[in-house]
């Protein structure tokens, strides 16, 4: 059997996703190794020049400026082994597409300097509308992660990935062992949620615990995306688990048919489970048959306000908001789906759901005295959400607070959430009535 070297293999994974992305994301993955040297702090990879003048020019493009940057220099601090980038679905932008880099880190590196740069990258992929969060090691990996980057994983930069400790050499870098059953569950840090992406995590990890979790890194003429999923699945059919090979099948096909990478293979698999087009496409969703799919697929937990995804979709936007009392619950007009106690969580539940958008009128009675910035500061708290903000809280410190999950929004009835741990945002939705103190001065 031919035997391929660290670098074909990476070639190899490449061709499975690179030639599938549109233009902006495939230009700026390139960049990637660029814009670590670019500014300041230049942090270097290993053997890897800063950049070409055609990178150059594609900088300058991407950033908007002229980069800070020198073509062909090595850069004098080089911190980092590897760089490796995972291609992931996503339903929360044009592209269908997150960006994930794993830095294998030298460990006399500058940590703080490290994350300032994916930080720094971080907003330029943001900028052209595309989720990115990066990964720092110095230790061997989460078996999962091992897992993904055998599968799909694009060194840009530094050395090539090895499973063996005897294969590590000046051109590649021991990340971990991948055993034959994968032992341990590991939780991928994102920013957005979705219930197919849950669903199949829960599996994942369900069959970790079980012990019957494979690690196979591909199949004859099969998509490393769907690789993961299919033992999951031919047992959930082995059972006579009808139920369980319907979510699986359905959790696939949304998050996979419109990912580039994996769309010609999700069709192929349709075509094979005869299942001519079952669902209707995401963007044909309503809000109401959202929120039933997804308590199908991933129950409410405790205090958790019922959301589809997030960020959500831009179809759920309705024109008018009317926030309304009912049997002492604040809720929205012929929105039965959630209500509450307090009216500024029902209004922020109502933004995180994707009811309120930047063209929708609110309404609530004269007494709440909403201001009538109201909807600006509902989406900047959506905005500061986004830059990561994980607790909103009220200007009536009393009213408890939202805290944000791995994406999901849940209720805390402690008082003062300004003081917990987090990154905080204040939400002041109410006009604040200021009474007079009137003081008795007889007799003074």
């Amino acid at each position: 059997m031919l035997t391929r070297s660290p670098m074909q293999k990476n070639l190899n994974r490449a061709r499975f996703s690179l030639p599938f992305l549109d233009p902006v994301p495939r230009d700026l993955i390139t960049l990637i190794p660029a814009l670590f040297a670019e500014g300041k702090p230049s942090i270097g990879i290993y053997e890897h020049p800063t950049c070409t003048p055609t990178e150059v020019e594609l900088l300058k493009k991407y950033l908007g400026r002229r980069p800070d940057i020198r073509s062909g220099r090595t850069p004098y601090r080089v911190s980092v082994e590897s760089v490796i980038v995972l291609v992931r679905p996503s339903l929360a932008n044009r592209y269908f597409s997150s960006i994930t880099i794993v830095c294998i880190a030298r460990r006399d590196g500058s940590a703080d300097d490290l994350s300032s740069k994916i930080s720094a990258i971080g907003e330029v992929f943001k900028a052209h509308g595309i989720p990115f969060s990066g990964l720092v090691y110095t230790e061997p990996l989460p078996q999962s992660l091992v897992y993904e980057i055998l599968r799909t994983g694009i060194v840009v930069g530094g050395k090539e990935p090895v499973t063996g400790s005897e294969a590590v050499s000046e051109s590649c870098v021991y990340i971990g062992n991948l055993p034959g059953k994968i032992t341990e569950s590991f939780s991928f840090p994102r920013e957005e949620w979705n219930p197919f992406q849950c669903f199949l995590a829960g599996q994942i990890a369900e069959f970790i615990e079980g012990n019957d979790y494979p690690s196979a890194v591909s199949i004859p003429s099969g998509s490393p995306f769907i690789v993961p999923y299919l033992h999951i699945l031919h047992r959930h059919e082995e059972r006579g688990d009808t139920e369980k090979v319907e979510k699986m099948r359905m959790s696939l096909f949304y998050l996979l048919s419109c990912f580039p990478p994996a769309k010609e293979a999700m069709e192929s698999l349709m075509s094979r489970w005869k299942t001519r087009n079952p669902y209707p496409p995401l963007k044909d969703l309503g809000i109401m048959e959202s929120f039933r799919l997804r308590r199908w697929l991933v129950p409410l937990q405790k205090n958790e306000l019922p959301i589809f995804s997030w960020p959500p979709l831009p179809q759920f936007s309705i024109e008018r908001a009317a926030l309304q009392m009912d049997d002492y619950l604040w809720g929205i007009q012929s929105f039965g789906e959630f209500r509450h106690k307090y009216a500024w969580v029902v209004l922020i539940w109502a933004s995180l759901a994707g009811l309120i958008g930047t063209h929708t009128r609110i309404a609530a009675p004269d007494a709440l005295m909403l201001k009538r910035a109201c909807k600006g500061q509902l989406l900047e708290a959506l905005n500061a959400i986004r830059k990561g903000a994980d607790i909103l809280v009220p200007e009536d410190h009393r009213h408890g607070s939202i805290q944000i999950k791995d994406g999901r929004p849940f209720f805390s009835s402690e008082p003062f959430a300004i003081l917990e741990r987090g990154s905080k945002h204040s939400v002041e939705l109410f006009e604040v009535v200021k009474k007079k103190t009137l003081i008795d001065d007889s007799g003074l």
